[in-house]
């Protein structure tokens, strides 16, 4: 009862705030500083991180103060207004999809503590336990939902068909990563499923519902989702080497596929600050506002809580630390999208106490949310100072060695061993009898690399060095498990943040026969779209890290997995909340004429040691009916022509050298001499193929 009346008084205490923001009768600030700050700092960043062009916005209460986009001398002109150039603005998509259920909730069509499966009767999983997932746990990551499908995500061409329709597919024969509403931890299906629950409710498709109830309404006229192409120069290009690359098709749309502006998104914030409302329209109560900024994280499976990883509904945290380091509260969003090596990245940073925002959105290079984030903050943190409600502007921080501490005995040995989070495998071990040194599993190499050493005890108890004293690691014991938590400089670099980097795994002794016969071995992609970055490494193999069972899953990278679940199951095995525990799944064998392939997520990979081999004279390669991607093999012995006529115009095939690399790609009728050594072909339409 005490913690109901707690989160009650949290959202009066925001509601009444929310109520008097940006109510000031007096003169409006001009905040010439601020603006400079943030022209400053996006031409730092344009340098620093190579973008292409990059795009601001500034707000104070109900007025947009100031939206400026930058792009370097050569890029190719927009044929619009720069300030109406769009952007993808990824993750941040999110806060739309928050607002679409908050405005059902409002209209009482939904409640956030009723099942999902109330509303969408069609939706399971295999634990049982799906049916206790709510709709607040899908704004809020708390679900348990594995991990993002990649599959189909992203591409250079229109999808057509329903992507969410097939996460839907695809969940139903996952399990969940923990019980609902165990703990919070970053999800993209959360937010896909959104785009049932509208249709569910309203009748009208999820893109349909956002621009008749939050775009048009708001006047966000140059905000949209990627249903076909866009008119050249509307949208911010993505570079790569700088090459022009065609438009990104970002199908999550709930998730991360809004394409928008700086001035359209401080609609949105605009509108937050309202409590709601804006020029005299209402989108959301007040009531739904204020719940979207109430820390989710408060309850539920939670060791260590980083201040960027508080989550609100929609929000990645409501507990800002750029601004939370000078006493002002603040909510962030952040979002990042990336195809074939290039990008966009974004940020949405409110101070809902001061009616302050900043909007950033930027593209290619290296360019990413994190950049965003540091523009923004510095541009808010100049606005606080412009307004008096800080004293002057904090400095990036700079650290000393802290005093060594001795370690009790056995302290060190306690923490050396194994962990592992959605990516990465690491080794802690002892460097000397006084220090700690972590390496990470290269798999590539199949060794261990140097990550950190001299990572000594200090005052804090925390483990550094003296080369870098910004970065720092301690060790955690919560529910049975022993986590590595990383302390780091973050955003404008006058804070630290805490992040759970990993958990320490144990191996399975011994592993048990079936997955011990399939070490070693290679399965090849065969089901995505043929834009898809997964082509460019197209295998899963797997393999034993001092008896771990790791599944290296190309792009996606390293995964641990459990053996023990099953047969023909490895399972995800992470209890990690936040961001580190994101995008698991588990390793599925499926029998599929007679051979074992593997199911990861909504990926199919088919076994490489049964790849056909093409011979020489006539070939035919035949697309069937389920429309996976077929793949061939060319011998290594002799120099060998290959001429390829898919059976259509645009058929697609790509061409790899005997470890899978890419060396050749095209469309259509293509012919290409190939040295000695063994070939890997790839086809995406059936195509009859000439070897001579």
């Amino acid at each position: 009862m005490k913690k109901a009346i707690s989160i009650f008084v949290a959202v009066l205490f925001v509601f009444g705030l929310l109520s008097i923001c940006g109510c000031s009768t007096s003169s409006p600030l001009d905040y010439n500083a601020s603006i400079a700050e943030g022209r400053a700092a996006a031409g730092e960043i344009m340098t620093s991180t190579g973008a292409s062009s990059l795009s601001v916005a500034f707000v104070d209460g109900r007025r947009l103060v100031w939206a400026e986009t930058f792009v370097p001398e050569g890029k190719a002109p927009m044929t619009v207004p720069a300030k109406d150039t769009m952007y993808c603005i990824g993750s941040v998509s999110k806060m739309l999809a928050t607002i679409a259920v908050m405005i059902l909730v409002d209209r009482e069509l939904v409640s956030l503590d009723a099942p999902l499966v109330r509303y969408i009767p069609s939706f399971s999983m295999l634990s049982p336990e799906y049916t206790q997932i709510t709709v607040k746990m899908l704004i809020n990551h708390s679900a348990g939902f594995p991990g993002a499908d990649w599959l189909n995500e992203s591409a250079v061409s229109p999808l057509g068909f329903s992507y969410a329709a097939q996460v839907q597919q695809t969940i139903r024969t996952q399990r969940l990563k923990h019980s609902p509403g165990y703990m919070n931890v970053y999800s993209n299906e959360g937010f896909t499923m959104i785009e049932q629950l509208v249709p569910a409710r309203t009748g009208k498709s999820y893109t349909q519902f956002v621009q008749d109830e939050i775009l048009e309404p708001l006047g966000m006229n140059h905000s949209r989702y990627a249903l076909d192409y866009f008119p050249e120069g509307s949208f911010a290009d993505l570079y790569k080497d700088g090459a022009r690359l065609p438009q990104m098709f970002v199908n999550s749309f709930a998730s991360g596929g809004l394409y928008s502006t700086p001035a359209d998104m401080a609609r949105i914030a605009m509108m937050l600050i309202g409590g709601g409302k804006l020029d005299g329209r209402r989108i959301l109560s007040r009531h739904a506002v204020a719940a979207m900024g109430v820390d989710q994280t408060q309850t539920g499976f939670n060791p260590v809580r980083p201040n960027a990883w508080r989550f609100g509904l929609g929000w990645d945290t409501v507990h800002q630390p750029g601004l939370a380091a000078v006493g002002v509260a603040g909510w962030q969003k952040s979002g990042d999208v990336v195809l074939n090596g290039s990008g966009y990245g974004a940020v949405m940073i409110v101070a809902p106490r001061e009616a302050l925002a900043v909007i950033v959105l930027g593209a290619s290079g290296s360019f990413g949310s994190g950049a965003a984030t540091v523009i923004a903050e510095r541009m808010l943190l100049r606005a606080l100072v412009e307004k008096g409600r800080i004293a002057s502007m904090p400095q990036p921080l700079e650290l000393s060695p802290l005093p060594l501490k001795t370690p009790d005995p056995g302290q060190l040995d306690a923490v050396c061993g194994d962990y592992a989070n959605n990516d990465t495998l690491l080794r802690v071990q002892k460097e000397s009898a006084d220090a700690l040194a972590i390496a990470r599993y290269d798999a590539a190499a199949a060794g261990w690399k140097s990550q950190k050493t001299g990572l000594k005890l200090r005052s804090d108890d925390r483990y550094a060095n003296d080369a870098d004293p910004s970065q720092s690691f301690s060790f955690k014991i919560a529910d049975a498990r022993q986590y590595l938590i990383y302390r780091s400089a973050q955003g404008y670099r006058h804070y630290q943040d805490d992040l759970i980097y990993a958990e320490r795994v144990a191996a399975a002794t011994p592993m048990p026969a079936p997955w011990s016969n399939r070490l070693g071995r290679t399965w090849l992609v065969t089901n995505d779209h043929p834009d898809s970055d997964v082509w460019d490494k197209p295998r899963m193999q797997l393999g034993s890290v001092d008896h771990l069972l790791v599944a290296d899953t190309g792009w996606l990278g390293l995964r641990v997995v459990d053996p023990l679940v099953g047969a023909s199951r490895a399972g995800m095995m992470l209890m990690i909340p936040h961001d580190r525990g994101r995008n698991l799944d588990d390793v599925v064998i499926e029998i599929r004429g007679g051979e074992e392939w593997i199911r990861f997520g909504s990926y199919l990979y088919r076994p490489g040691a049964t790849v056909p081999v093409l011979v020489c004279g006539s070939n035919s390669v035949s697309i069937v009916a389920d429309g996976v991607a077929q793949w061939r093999l060319l011998d290594a012995a002799g120099v060998k022509t290959v001429t390829i006529r898919p059976s259509t115009g645009s058929g697609r095939w790509v061409i790899y050298d005997g470890v899978l690399q890419r060396i050749e790609s095209g469309t259509g009728l293509g012919s290409i001499t190939l040295p000695a050594g063994v070939h890997y072909l790839l086809f995406h339409s059936s195509a009859d193929v000439l070897v001579i």
